[in-house]
């Protein structure tokens, strides 16, 4: 899962939802008056970890959540499962130290359904 893309393999930052979250982020952070490098540095550092997640979540849709383990002979996780979570993680983490949570919260309704059971 380097840098280098190997042949076949998709180019995550050359896709429109990369584009857009990553214009998102920047013009939120912007609105806020946050603009030092230490901000935009972290989105590209989220950014990284998107593709990298992107990747994962690739390689779980054509492997599956278990593969064989060429050694044993039996099916194992796909390590790809607990990386993405991890990465998963890593992600939450930096968006909320960008303050993106709070403002991704508020933005949702919270469970004023007038729905009557």
């Amino acid at each position: 899962m380097g840098k280098s893309s190997a042949a076949g393999e998709k180019n995550w930052r050359q896709t429109k939802a990369f584009r857009e979250l990553r214009q998102s982020m920047l013009e939120d952070l912007t609105a806020r008056g946050l603009v030092d490098r230490a901000y935009t540095d972290k989105v590209e550092e989220y950014m990284d970890f998107w593709v990298q997640r992107q990747k994962l979540e690739a390689d779980i849709a054509a492997r599956g959540v278990t593969v064989v383990d060429a050694k044993r002979g039996m099916p194992v996780e796909n390590r790809s499962v607990s990386l993405s979570v991890q990465v998963s993680r890593q992600m939450l983490a930096i968006f909320t130290a960008l303050g993106l949570k709070d403002d991704a919260c508020a933005a949702s309704p919270q469970g004023d359904d007038d729905d009557e059971l």
